[in-house]
């Protein structure tokens, strides 16, 4: 509690209107030595009533010191205290009454124990059966090697015969056990004791009535959620089924819930009367006027409550703890020490529980073979059979040996998380604690790994883009579906469980992660941008997952940073397809294609649903597809929010793996003969079919082709290029003659006649 001092319990002896304040009481008050005479506004004061008496010189929260005054001229030697005053929760306004046996003279922070402190534990999500305090104690029964002292076994004593009819099980699967029982002619005066309410304050939980306070105090206790109906309230018997379209509640915390399929409600035959494992409805609750209630124990699995509370906006202890699993064992317990708490607080009859299957029992964990050599071997450490049967006895298991070595573990039905002999081993290697493990130096021979020479890593490729002027970039790898259709028509993975509608899908390509980098910047005024990212996309199903590494990259913007020596001009397709040629030359792959290495690398025109058409292009290495270039499609640049011409890039990473070693080759010491040739080509031919054409059309003499001019224009039949293309030819072991070479020239030209190609005169 908050900090005070010098407050005792007294009880009031006579109280008096002031003579002179219509709201004010003229009280003598006794802490069982003296007698005070305090003036009092509370509008609760009464005579025989035990109160916090502040003395003179007590010291309250907020630095308030008590001290004799006089109030309209009557005298006052103290202050009796509300809770509020104290710092402590209040439930109704005016002074703390306090129990009838609370000790005149005592001091309220002793008698309370509020110098008491709370421990507030994280308890992790597969520890279902820690939310409370027996779980707890199970713990620290074996961390500490403690018995567990029992509780008093105090039981019901007066029993009535009356008893509701069994509830019907409509969703068997996620229902296996729901228990009922009434309790007859509860007290109306009834009121939460001290010891109850202090124990549920200090566990976080508001005191509301004693019934309600009954079941969140047998929750903390035991772990079991409870709750009660006002059995006057319910029409006809209950059934634990499926919401049905269209249906509602309203809840105890006054909000409306729009049900729907997939929530699990407990239902009279009006509709809905409390939404299974989550919260109970307001029409049915137990309020300070109920006589007759009935009281519910269940085990709903986890699958049928998980995710459901979050979805209607709800966060309630019973739904925290049936999410993580509660012990399907646990209602009958529960539902007895509910009975007993309600009939010794509030009076009434209990009458017989009765019990409702589901399709299948509770499940309860399977025993589980556990070798402690094996075990030794995992851990490191060697536990002894004997203390290791001790630890496991301690967490509330069955342990019997097979053989010397192994141990034959069956877990307690709240312990659902140990399934397999891992499982136990997490539980041994906690309860001996960190400290017990003491590895030694470990020695393990080391070798130094040796990469082939033809092997391109990733990390070559992003060091040369970085090298090319490009920023690295790391974008999620999840997507909005909208816009995971814009660069391809087959549908992406969904995700089970997405963070959000706009990260539902696995990307298929690095390309929209990028145009959102773009986007991004350029709405911070940075109007040329080039990124580039190497990473994973996600083809296929969810079954089937493949994992494709790539590269991508996007230009936009000018050419080069602003300068004086060159005038600004935008970047186009050839600026990305440049570096996408010299990232490829870089790893070893051959572009020309007068090479001996020819076609290791080409480009064709190619239509692809998220670029331009008449600007796209697929890359092949050895005539295998690898990857695409080309301009973002404007509508596409249009929904990314992303301005000006953008050229994207794509590589498939794994057919860039390998390289070709570079040979080395003597130089020729004969001349070299060049002859150009002015060359009228299809305009839909691409260069690179026309060089290949000249290539393969030519000897081995022909060293280099390569073009140097294109012209369009005035004198140049419709459809058709003039493109300029120059000869280098040399021998190794002797000159070239003329005649040679008009010959070669000539069968040149002959093989392109046959491709419609003619020497431009």
């Amino acid at each position: 509690a908050e900090s005070f001092n010098g407050v005792v319990v007294a009880e009031v002896r006579s109280v008096e209107p002031h003579p002179d304040a219509d709201k004010l009481k003229i009280t003598r008050v006794t802490d069982g030595t003296h007698e005070y005479q305090i003036v009092c506004g509370a509008a609760n004061v009464r005579v025989g009533m035990r109160v916090p008496l502040a003395t003179l010189g007590a010291q309250l929260p907020g630095g308030l010191v008590i001290k004799s005054a006089k109030l309209r001229g009557v005298p006052s030697e103290g202050m009796l205290c509300s809770a509020s005053e104290l710092g402590m929760p209040s439930v109704v306004d005016g002074l703390w009454e306090l129990p009838s046996d609370a000790p005149l003279g005592q001091s309220i922070r002793g008698w309370l124990n509020l110098d008491d402190s709370i421990i507030e534990l994280g308890i992790t999500p597969n520890r279902g059966d820690a939310l409370s305090i027996l779980g707890v104690a199970r713990d620290c029964s074996a961390l500490f090697d403690l018995d567990i002292t029992p509780r008093d076994q105090s039981s019901v004593t007066q029993v009535t015969s009356d008893a509701v009819q069994p509830a019907r099980i409509a969703a068997p699967d996620d229902c296996p056990v729901y228990l009922t029982q009434v309790i007859c002619g509860v007290s109306a005066g009834r009121k939460t004791p001290m010891w109850m309410s202090e124990r549920l304050r200090r566990a976080g939980i508001k005191v509301i009535e004693p019934i309600v306070d009954v079941c969140n105090y047998v929750m903390l206790e035991l772990g079991q959620p409870l709750h009660a109906f006002d059995q006057q309230k319910l029409q006809g018997g209950l059934t634990v089924r499926r919401a049905r379209p269209g249906e509602s509640m309203d809840a105890l915390n006054q909000q409306k819930l729009e049900l729907d399929a997939d929530c699990l409600v407990i239902a009279d035959e009006a509709g809905p009367v409390a939404l299974a494992g989550i919260i109970g409805g307001l029409e049915s609750a137990v309020s300070t006027a109920t006589i007759n209630i009935v009281l519910e124990s269940a085990h709903f699995t986890p699958e049928a409550i998980a995710g459901r509370a979050r979805r209607l906006g709800l966060t309630t202890d019973a739904a925290f703890r049936f999410e993580r699993g509660v012990d399907p064992l646990l209602p009958a317990r529960a539902l007895s020490r509910a009975a007993t708490l309600i009939q010794q607080i509030c009076g009434g009859q209990v009458g017989n529980a009765s019990a409702a299957q589901g399709a299948k029992a509770p499940q309860v964990p399977a025993a589980i073979q556990l070798d402690m050599s094996w075990a030794e071997r995992r851990l490191g450490l060697a536990i002894l059979p004997e203390q290791a049967k001790k630890f496991l006895v301690r967490l509330g298991c069955n342990v019997e040996f097979q053989s010397d070595t192994v141990l034959t573990v069956t877990p307690p039905s709240h312990r659902f998380d140990m399934v397999i002999p891992e499982d136990l081993l997490e539980e041994l290697a906690r309860l001996l604690g960190f400290d017990a493990f003491r590895a030694p130096m470990g020695r393990s021979p080391l070798t130094i790994g040796v990469r082939p020479e033809t092997e391109n890593s990733f990390a070559k490729v992003a060091d040369f883009m970085a090298s090319q002027g490009y920023f690295e970039a790391i974008s999620y790898s999840f997507i909005d579906p909208a816009i995971a259709e814009l660069f391809t028509s087959a549908p992406g993975i969904a995700l089970a469980n997405p963070i959000s509608s706009e990260m539902a899908v696995m990307r298929q390509s690095l390309w929209p992660g990028l145009l959102q980098a773009v986007a991004f910047n350029q709405n911070r005024q940075q109007s040329r941008v080039r990124l580039f990212e190497v990473g994973r996309s996600f083809k296929g199903s969810l079954d089937d997952v493949q994992e494709i590494d790539q590269l991508a990259a996007v230009i936009v913007g000018a050419r080069w940073p602003e300068q004086w020596g060159e005038k600004s001009t935008q970047a186009d397709f050839f600026d990305l397809k440049g570096d996408c040629e010299a990232l490829l030359l870089h790893l070893g792959f051959s572009l020309d294609p007068s090479s001996d290495q020819a076609n290791d690398v080409s480009f064709r025109a190619a239509a692809h649903p998220a670029l331009h058409p008449g600007q796209s292009a697929e890359i092949l290495i050895h005539g295998q597809p690898c990857g695409w270039l080309g301009a973002i499609h404007p509508d596409i640049a249009k929904k990314m929010d992303v301005n000006g011409s953008v050229f994207v890039l794509e590589l498939d990473l794994h057919s860039l793996q390998y390289r070709h070693l570079p040979m080395n080759k003597p130089r020729s010491r004969f001349p070299q003969v060049r002859r150009d040739l002015a060359l009228l080509k299809p305009a839909t031919m691409p260069i690179a079919e026309l060089l290949s054409l000249i290539r393969n059309g030519g000897p081995a003499s022909l060293r280099e082709v390569g073009v140097f001019d294109r012209y369009v224009g005035a004198g140049i039949e419709p459809g058709f290029e003039s493109v300029a293309v120059k000869l280098i030819f040399q021998e190794s072991e002797r000159t070239l003659t003329d005649d040679e070479i008009v010959g070669i020239i000539s069968d040149i030209r002959a093989n392109l006649a046959q491709h419609n190609i003619q020497l431009r005169t």
